[in-house]
């Protein structure tokens, strides 16, 4: 008899243990100490109103073979790239380690106009963002908008949220110049972790003795998109551990996420 209660025992210990923490076993990330960096070697200006620039990158560090894609397209094993229209491109390699490096590239218009933009973040969950354009070249006068909306006069666009838009410039011959802009929300990681560790890391629940352990910055910066979905759609914290998080604790991690998930504070 006693040694039945003791097997229940042990059973009810086992359960109990389990219970407190309802996760997923995450494949460790591969070590990304030697990045991959990309080097600009030549950029060809482009023709008013055609698609005829072209740039050409190289690579150092990380491990080969590379694939290198330019503005989140296919990947390639060159780092050549052509038929590019005016403005702005983002250029990534991703060595042999899935470690990935990225550069932004401007190809200039060779006779139409030419832009840069200035901005100012918005804040975490609210449109208080904007935008201002500054045009040089070209044939006056030019319209703007940005991502689908129609052009507009004005160079400047305000209540925007946080977010990444195109900015888009045309002038009066109908060249165009299209510039990229990420609003940041100007929520620290310092926050974030603060929010996961209170909630998260927690005894027998990725405190180290469960994977991951998210005790550790890096760790919840290589976790970031997954603990963005988990937060938003509340399985965690798990319910099993009593603890939940605020409408705006969950916000905050999407928007540190938005922002690129860095763990380096702003100056």
């Amino acid at each position: 008899m006693r040694r039945v209660i003791h097997t229940l025992a042990l059973t009810y210990s086992v359960l109990a243990l389990i219970s407190a923490c309802t996760y997923e076993v995450v494949p460790e990330p591969q070590n990304c100490d030697d990045t991959p960096t990309l080097q600009l070697i030549e950029a060809t200006d482009a023709d008013c109103g055609l698609a005829s620039g072209a740039v050409q990158v190289g690579v150092s560090g990380g491990v080969a073979p590379y694939t290198f894609s330019i503005n989140g397209g296919a990947g390639q094993t060159e780092g050549t790239f052509s038929e590019l229209s005016a403005g702005s491109h983002t250029i990534t390699v991703e060595d042999a380690n899935g470690c990935e490096g990225s550069l932004e590239v401007q190809i200039a218009n060779r006779d139409g106009v030419n832009t840069t933009v200035a901005k100012v973040d918005a804040s975490c969950g609210s449109t208080n963002g904007r935008i201002e354009v500054t045009t040089e070249g070209g044939a006056a006068p030019y319209q703007f908008r940005i991502n689908d909306q129609p052009f507009q006069n004005s160079n400047l666009f305000s209540g925007l949220a946080p977010g990444e838009y195109e900015v888009v410039t045309q002038d009066a011959n109908g060249c165009e110049s299209v510039q990229t802009a990420l609003l940041s929300s100007g929520v620290e990681f310092e926050a974030v972790e603060t929010i996961v560790k209170n909630n998260c890391a927690l005894s027998n629940c990725h405190d180290g003795t469960i994977s991951p352990d998210f005790r550790t910055a890096v760790t919840i910066q290589d976790r970031a998109a997954r603990i963005e979905a988990r937060t938003a759609s509340r399985s965690m914290p798990p319910a099993s551990s009593g603890r939940e998080l605020t409408d705006q604790q969950i916000q905050d991690i999407a928007c540190w996420v938005g922002d690129g998930a860095s763990i380096e504070t702003n100056p």
